[in-house]
């Protein structure tokens, strides 16, 4: 009996220690295994976004890294999580190992395997935190990763509105001088020198908001404001170079149209040459000072620029004016014999002003005029179409592709070669009013009704395009003053 009692006594006694040891011995468990798991959260994070870390991968086919928000944030939580997961079942593992070996190998007392059951209970009860602890840790992570790719994604828009909203303000809309197509955006190269990559869409976006990376290393800027402009711009269509500050000055387009030979590619020269000197503009864009400079030597090497050649792109002469981009645009004469080519020149869609370029030696009435020496020595400048005819083209064209919306187009009628008309009895009174004298004397009151029924603005000139020592003749200042006038351009 008194056995039996002391069995009871010290079993309740035994009782007693392990349930009073049990506590802390299951929380100093799961209180380690907790900062093991943490120390393997720690570990993970530094694999995965330290020096060691695997780098961002160059996304195919553009020259520029993802933004961190954009691909490469999602990818380090995943492989943080990856690494993490690794990490605690290697320390779970561990654990595991240390705990069979030590209290539950066989032959061991019972204390001891009670023991072991306690750290046990206690590293499951750690597992059980850590997975919550995580769990919130993740959450939280995924919680801030969304909260800033949404407010990414607000600027980004944000951005890109207020860009397009000052181009939409200031009236400013691009088009390649080459091909025509209306311009979103430019592209742009990439401004380190030693980089030849083209960015195709710089804007704010998933390669960058205010700045974006060129896998070169260089960065670049994504908005106008920000200064893009300051890099070499290129067309997305054709990767024709554009005008220099293109995008941050309004375009104003002005074509040239009249017949072969009747002296346009002349009259564009010395405009050019009026423009660049008394009026000190630039020139916008390389293309076209080779092309001036081409023309020039032509001109200085045998007295003539030759005709414009009827390619399928006509590219524009581009110059920087009063905070504007002027492209002045030859059309070549034989598109005036083809309609449906002519219709393809998508500038004139878009173009502000016409030159119309009215060759006197054309006029039936006036080479009728002439006698036979006189028909001899100009039949080689004469003009292939008459004017009439010319304009029938061109007006024909762009009632199809204006709808008929010319009553805010300026047109200036030219009337060229005037150092060869002067003294020929049917031009006297050229000078004095050429509107009255196309419609009067030289027979051409319909064309002349037709043009003022058709364009808002109209006026008269007459011309050379001949370059003497003195500058170009004014009448060309006068005609190039008034197109730019009639359309803001001071």
């Amino acid at each position: 009996m008194f056995y039996l009692i002391f069995v009871l006594i010290w079993y309740a006694f035994i009782a007693t220690i392990f349930v009073i040891v049990s506590v802390p011995l299951i929380a100093v468990a799961s209180t380690t295994f907790l900062i093991l798991c943490t120390a393997a959260y720690v570990r993970a994070s530094r694999l995965a976004l330290g020096p060691e870390a695997a780098p961002i991968p160059q996304p195919e086919g553009v020259p520029a890294y993802v933004h961190y928000l954009s691909g490469p944030a999602g990818r380090d939580l995943r492989r943080i999580a990856d690494l993490t997961w690794q990490e605690m079942r290697e320390v779970g593992e561990r654990a595991r190992s240390w705990l069979k070996s030590r209290f539950f190998y066989y032959g061991l007392d019972n204390y001891r395997r009670a023991v072991g059951v306690l750290i046990a209970a206690g590293l499951v009860a750690g597992a059980v935190i850590t997975a919550l602890v995580m769990g919130v840790v993740t959450l939280g992570a995924l919680l801030v990763w969304g909260l800033l790719f949404v407010l990414a994604k607000g600027l980004l828009y944000t951005l890109r509105g207020v860009d397009s909203g000052l181009s939409q303000l200031r009236g400013i809309k691009l088009t390649c001088p080459a091909c025509h197509h209306r311009v979103v955006y430019p592209a742009y190269d990439c401004p380190n020198p030693s980089c030849h990559r083209r960015h195709t869409d710089v804007r704010p976006g998933r390669y960058g908001l205010l700045r974006r990376t060129c896998v070169c290393g260089e960065r670049m800027p994504t908005l106008l404001v920000l200064g893009s402009h300051r890099m070499t711009a290129y067309c997305p269509h054709c990767e024709a170079p554009m005008a220099e500050g293109a995008g941050t000055a309004r375009e104003f387009r002005t074509v040239m149209v009249g017949a072969t030979t009747a002296g346009k590619t002349r009259l564009m020269l010395a405009l050019a040459e009026t423009m660049t000197g008394t009026f000190g503009a630039t020139l916008a864009d390389r293309p076209t000072s080779t092309a001036i400079s081409q023309l020039q030597a032509a001109l200085a090497a045998r007295g003539d620029t030759g005709k414009t050649l009827a390619e399928d792109a006509v590219r524009a002469y581009s110059f920087n004016l009063d905070r504007r981009v002027v492209h002045l645009y030859d059309l070549p004469g034989e598109d005036f014999t083809d309609t449906a080519r002519l219709s393809l020149r998508r500038f004139l869609d878009g173009a502000h002003a016409f030159v119309f370029v009215v060759d006197p030696f054309a006029i039936p009435d006036v080479w009728d005029s002439l006698e036979p020496a006189a028909q001899r020595e100009y039949q080689s400048i004469r003009s292939s179409q008459p004017p009439s005819y010319v304009f029938e083209q061109v007006l024909e064209t762009l009632t199809g592709v204006r709808a008929g919306k010319l009553g805010h187009v300026s047109l200036a009628v030219a009337v060229t070669k005037s150092d060869l008309t002067a003294g020929l009895p049917i031009c006297d009174g050229l000078d004095e009013d050429v509107r009255a004298w196309l419609s009067d004397r030289a027979g051409m009151a319909n064309m002349v009704r037709t043009i003022e029924m058709s364009f808002g603005r109209v006026r008269y000139f007459h011309t050379s395009a001949r370059f003497t020592p003195s500058g170009v003749d004014p009448h060309v200042r006068d005609l190039l003053a008034w197109t730019l006038n009639r359309n803001g351009v001071n």
